[in-house]
């Protein structure tokens, strides 16, 4: 992103009293920035690439039907190389002068700016002179769609601009040159050339008026750098005071993203974690330290907290750019129902999408902070889908929230966010979330029943699919055909189920955009397809493939599962193309398992903070003589009833209590409505919609005594701000331990083998971590109070015991008598009207 900076001094240090008030030390370090548009005051030149020139500025026609896969990065740069080669030991035979990968550049005054523009061409051979791109791609060229082929010309046409413009003035005497465009198949290993022969002239009209509009879009982009300069300085905090230890984490934020460090910070609820790293990073972004804030979240919930956050600044005086990115199946009008696709499956929204795009972006970029109902409104205007709009607006805009699917995740990572980006900081808020999230993100798994499902769906009206499909699950059933146990774990993955995969997607792909569509079940085969490719080709040292084989009737159902037991690699690489990740959550517990189990290196500095609220206001129990273990809980059930009960009965409210499986839930919550019919109880179950969950929430807004069953980790237990009545009381039932099967298994052996506990890393520290998740969920704010019971011996052994925040003030009852005697002097102790 490139905007107008203001003058920055450099200082030592960020002190808390700085950041208190609110002039926080501005800097000139810019070791890792990329290009930006200077001043108003500047004449330093701006750079900017063939690519991203033509990406802006040349697009026209459609938006590209449906995805067109691709080769792996390593697979294209191969396949450039080996054409180059030939090319270049063709001109040598034949006496002519062929260069690879010729870099080309000049400067132009546009607008009374001096602009640098520059790229590497694929060939050049020049005796003609020719210019050649190469594009290499798994299907044939009549299936690249004619937009992306219009696109590609315009990057040529560029090159060709820049060849005849050089400033030696050795091709001044050209009127003219040729361009050629070359598609290589590498599926069917066959190349398509096109080649034209173009004027100087048409060279020159498309290259300045390509220039002239980037310049005025970015004489645009300094004008809001400008304004959110002037107005970040003099922001004050949005609240009258900062809470207990919010200044904290705001200076080492600050410092942070400053010095280009990693920083990780446990921050408990109440604290504010949203707004103290928005406010530092924001600060930073206004005196140029920085050129773009990223901030990722799991949740829909989180990057609303996001907004608000930067709505609130911007009612402190501050004027900035933001988008958010959302789902794209729940904001694109054909998923919500607004729009209807065409009989060749394509949206409307997409048709001429480049072509009323920069009317839109316009529009768009004058709404300072780009919220959702602005951006559906202005894409309903004109007719664009409302996803890839705010994709278009990523480069431009100060601050980006997304989830972190579209950071780290390989298979639907942005374009924007795959290439360095050293001027943008990583906000990752609730990280503890993106242990398990990329692992996920790293693993894939193919079914042979799903692929003859769809093969059978597809046999009629689209039989090279079908085929496709049946070729693919000959290759599992292969796969397993020698496995004498259900099951089988590996440390390679079979090529022949990735080429039999891949092969799959090209046949989908040769049906993009054609009558009759495919059946609607075949988009989420052709994703579980694309990230089993992608995932494949990633396969190494942190994963294992697990065949499993198992009688599904008179069928053998064979699945493939790449596992993922260790994304901390990825990760990192994924880091690396940014400033630093800033990371922070509620429980981060202990450090060093986080630290590593994320991809952080050894130098991230870490802040651990306490609570801001009061201690005294919640009173933790220990509960050692109910047995949660699997094979005790039928003879303990009687005591976990009656506990709860007791427990429950002393005030009025509304109580959680939380299990490890909803086995174990079904059971206890079966047992205490027959003992205690006359109370509201409510349970949560697997097959709950996401309406039906919020509905459960509001009803815990009403006045009334509740007691709800639900699963520990799960919707009811993260994310969610149960202030006031909407929660009194926490019960914790078993310490979490995830369940001992076969994926966890190779998780704790993988982390054996490099020196942690396996058992630690697998089983103990995630469960914890959902505790600490669960009981946060009690006290939002200072006047909140209640009570949390933790059921389960093992909390007071001393792994443990090391682990639990400081402010909690654990006390360890010895029988039901003294935990209602206990409970009832709490609630007792509390001031009238708590």
């Amino acid at each position: 992103m490139r905007r107008a900076r203001r003058p920055a001094t450099a200082q030592n240090g960020a002190s808390p009293a700085e950041v208190a008030q609110v002039r926080l030390p501005r800097t000139d370090n810019q070791e890792g920035k990329s290009s930006e548009w200077p001043s108003a005051e500047s004449q330093a030149p701006v750079s900017v690439t063939v690519t991203a020139l033509a990406e802006f500025a040349c697009r026209v026609g459609d938006l590209s039907p449906g995805a067109v896969i691709g080769p792996s990065a390593r697979e294209g740069i191969r396949e450039h190389q080996k054409i180059q080669r030939a090319a270049v030991e063709e001109g040598e035979q034949a006496d002519d002068c062929v260069l690879a990968e010729v870099r080309l550049s000049n400067r132009f005054r546009i607008g009374g700016r001096e602009i640098r523009l520059g790229g590497r061409v694929d060939l050049l051979q020049v005796s003609v002179p020719l210019l050649c791109e190469i594009k290499t791609t798994l299907v044939p060229a009549d299936n690249v769609p004619e937009s992306q082929k219009s696109l590609q010309w315009a990057q040529l046409y560029l090159y060709g601009f820049l060849y005849l413009s050089e400033e030696s003035g050795s091709n001044a005497h050209l009127n003219d040159l040729e361009l050629e465009l070359i598609h290589v198949n590498m599926r069917a290993q066959t190349q398509e050339r096109e080649r034209r022969r173009v004027t100087r002239l048409e060279l020159e009209t498309h290259a300045y008026a390509a220039l002239e509009l980037y310049v005025s879009w970015l004489l645009r982009i300094a004008d809001w750098g400008a304004r959110l300069a002037d107005s970040a300085g003099p922001m004050t905090f949005p609240h009258a005071e900062f809470r207990a230890g919010q200044r904290d984490m705001a200076a080492a934020i600050y410092r942070s993203a400053r010095d280009a460090e990693a920083f990780m910070c446990e921050a408990p609820t109440g604290i504010g974690k949203t707004l103290s790293a928005l406010f530092p990073a924001i600060k930073l972004l206004g005196e140029g330290g920085i050129e773009q804030v990223i901030y990722l979240t799991a949740k829909v919930a989180g990057r609303l907290s996001a907004l608000q956050a930067l709505k609130q600044m911007q009612q402190s005086g501050l004027v900035l750019t933001a988008v958010q990115i959302r789902a794209k199946q729940s904001s694109c009008f054909c998923s919500i129902g607004r729009c209807e696709q065409d009989d060749t499956g394509r949206c409307p929204m997409t048709l001429g999408f480049f072509d009323r795009l920069p009317a839109a972006r316009d529009e768009l970029l004058q709404c300072g902070i780009m919220t959702d109902a602005l951006l559906d409104e202005i894409a309903w205007q004109h007719q664009l889908c409302p996803f890839e709009l705010a994709l278009q607006m990523l480069p431009w805009v100060q601050v980006v929230i997304a989830d972190y699917n579209y950071v780290f995740d390989p298979l639907v990572r942005l374009a924007y966010f795959a290439e360095p980006r050293k001027d943008a900081v990583l906000l990752i808020d609730e990280a503890h979330n993106l242990v398990d999230r990329s692992r996920s993100m790293f693993s894939a798994k193919l079914s042979r029943t799903e692929c003859m499902t769809q093969a059978a769906l597809c046999k009629a009206q689209h039989p090279a699919v079908s085929k496709a499909l049946d070729k693919l699950a000959r290759a599992l059933v292969k796969c397993g055909s020698d496995l004498q146990t259900p099951n089988c774990v590996k440390d390679t993955v079979d090529g022949s189920v990735s080429r039999a995969a891949a092969q799959v997607i090209e046949a989908i792909s040769a049906t993009f955009g054609l009558s009759p569509v495919l059946p609607e079940s075949s988009g989420e085969i052709f994703r579980t397809l694309c990230r089993f490719v992608v995932i494949s080709d990633l396969f190494g040292e942190n994963h294992r493939c697990v065949i499993d084989q198992s009688q599904a009737g008179r069928r053998k159902e064979i699945s493939l599962t790449l596992y993922c037991l260790d994304a901390s690699t990825a990760l990192l690489k994924q880091y690396r193309l940014f400033r630093t990740p800033i990371v922070f959550s509620a429980t981060l517990r202990p450090g060093t398992f986080y630290r590593d189990a994320l991809g952080l290196p050894d130098s991230t500095k870490h802040l651990q903070l306490v609570s801001p609220f009061d201690p005294d206001r919640v009173c933790h129990c220990i509960v050692d003589w109910v047995d949660t273990r699997y094979r005790k809980r039928e003879s303990s059930m009687s005591a976990l009833v009656d506990l709860i009960h007791q427990a429950c009965a002393l005030r009025p409210g509304n109580y959680l209590v939380f299990f490890p499986s909803y086995a174990y839930l079904n059971q206890a919550c079966n047992t205490y409505r027959s003992l205690h019919p006359q109370e509201e109880v409510w349970q949560q179950s697997p097959e709950q919609t996401r309406e039906q969950h919020q509905e459960t929430i509001t009803r815990l807004e009403q006045p009334g005594h509740r007691i709800g069953f639900a699963i520990l980790g799960g919707v009811f237990g993260e994310g969610i701000d149960y202030a006031g009545e909407r929660l009194v009381g926490v019960i914790v039932v078993s310490a979490g331990l995830p369940g001992l099967d076969p994926q966890n298994q190779l998780m704790s052996e993988h982390y054996q083998a490099r020196g942690h506990d396996g058992y630690d890393f697998a089983y103990r520290y995630p469960g914890f971590t959902r505790v600490l998740q669960t009981v946060g969920r009690l006290i939002r704010n200072e006047s909140d109070s209640g009570v949390v019971l933790l059921v389960d011996d093992r909390f007071k052994q001393g792994f443990y015991q090391g682990l639990f925040p400081d402010h909690w003030h654990l006390r360890r009852p010895a029988s039901p008598e003294k935990i209602v005697q206990e409970l009832q002097q709490f609630w007792n102790s509390l001031p009238a009207g708590s």
